[in-house]
C-alpha cells in the first residue's frame, strides 16, 4: 500500500480521532501509528514517499501553536462547510477532503463542537463519495459515533476498518485521490501559516512557513504523474510550480557550533543551528499566491 493511499486514510481517520479528543487530552500517537500502520513521525511530521522525505505541517499541532499564542478563534479562516455541496468532481472532493481535515483540527483545538460535528459529517460524505464506503461496513460509522469519547475503542474500530480499506485500495488503485487529499491538507495548512504569520508577526510561525520549500517541491513531484489527466490537475500543478519560485527568495543560514567529542566511542558529534529567514515582502507574496490557489479550490 503506497504512502499516498495511507495518507488518504490517515486524513479521514485522524479527522475522526481529532473530533473525539478534547483539546486538553494528549493524543496517543504511538497507538494511532500502530493502529493505522502508517510511517509517521508526529514530532517532525515526516512522510516517506518512494525515495523522498516529505515533511508535512501538522494542522493539529499548528492549531495548538496558534492557540498557544493567544490568537482568538476565527471562523473566517476555514472553508465554509456548505461549499461541499458544489464539489462534483473527484478532483474537487478529494482536495477539499484534505482542506476540511485541516479545518476540523482547527475547530477541535478551539472546542467549536457544533461546527466540528458539521465538518465531521462533511468529511464523512466526501469519503463516501470518493468510494471508501464500498470498503466500510455501514455499521462502522454508528460504532464510531457510539464510542466517540472512548479513544481506545475508537482506535480498535479504526484498526479493523483500516484492514478492509487497505485491501480495497490495493485492488482499486486510488493513488491520485490520495495525492489530492495530501495536497489539500498542505495548502490549507500553508494558508493558516502564512495568513497568521502576517497578522501576528510571530517568529515561530514565520519560520515554519519558510521551511516549506522542500515539502512543496516533493508535493509537486507527487502530483506530476497525473498532470495530463485533467485541466484542474494541470492548473494545480502549474500554480504550485509558480509558488515554488517564490521560495527561492527564502534564505537558510547555518550556524555551526563546537563539536562534541566522545573518546570512549571514538565519535565526534557535529552541531549546527539552522535559521530560515523570510522577509515581509517574500512572506506577503507567498501568502498572496497560496490564498489564490486555495480560493480557486474551495469556490
Amino acid at each position: 500500500m503506497s504512502i499516498i493511499q495511507k495518507y488518504l486514510l490517515f486524513v479521514f481517520f485522524v479527522s475522526l480521532l481529532a473530533f473525539s479528543c478534547k483539546s486538553d487530552k494528549k493524543t496517543d500517537t504511538s497507538s494511532l501509528e500502530k493502529a493505522l500502520n502508517v510511517e509517521l513521525d508526529t514530532t517532525s511530521k515526516v512522510f516517506r514517499f518512494e525515495n523522498s522525505l516529505f515533511s508535512i505541517p501538522s494542522p493539529y499541532q499548528l492549531s495548538i501553536l496558534i492557540k498557544s499564542m493567544g490568537s482568538d478563534y476565527n471562523s473566517e479562516l476555514i472553508n465554509p462547510s456548505d461549499n461541499y455541496k458544489q464539489y462534483t468532481s473527484l478532483f474537487e472532493k478529494a482536495i477539499n477532503m484534505g482542506i476540511y481535515g485541516a479545518d476540523l483540527a482547527y475547530l477541535n483545538i478551539y472546542q467549536q463542537s457544533p461546527a466540528a460535528i458539521t465538518y465531521f459529517s462533511v468529511i464523512k460524505l466526501l469519503a463516501q463519495d470518493l468510494g471508501l464506503s464500498a470498503a466500510i461496513d455501514p455499521q462502522i460509522f454508528k460504532r464510531i459515533e457510539s464510542n466517540i469519547d472512548k479513544q481506545d475503542s475508537l482506535l480498535f474500530i479504526m484498526s479493523n476498518t483500516y484492514r478492509d480499506v487497505d485491501f480495497f485500495l490495493k485492488e482499486n488503485q486510488r493513488q491520485r485521490e490520495g495525492a489530492l487529499v495530501l495536497a489539500g491538507g498542505w495548502i490549507e495548512a500553508m494558508y493558516f501559516l502564512t495568513t497568521l504569520s502576517l497578522e501576528t508577526k510571530n517568529a515561530e510561525l514565520i519560520q515554519r512557513a519558510g521551511e516549506n520549500k522542500q515539502p512543496l517541491e516533493n508535493l509537486i513531484k507527487i502530483l506530476q504523474p497525473y498532470y495530463n489527466e485533467s485541466e484542474d490537475m494541470k492548473n494545480l500543478v502549474d500554480d504550485l510550480i509558480d509558488l515554488s519560485y517564490e521560495f527561492d527568495a527564502v534564505e537558510t543560514n547555518y550556524q555551526y557550533k563546537e563539536p562534541t567529542t566522545l573518546p570512549q566511542q571514538k565519535l565526534t558529534k557535529v552541531h549546527s543551528v539552522t535559521e530560515t529567514v523570510v522577509s515581509d515582502e517574500v512572506l506577503t507574496t507567498i501568502n498572496d499566491k497560496i490564498t489564490h490557489i486555495r480560493n480557486l479550490l474551495i469556490k
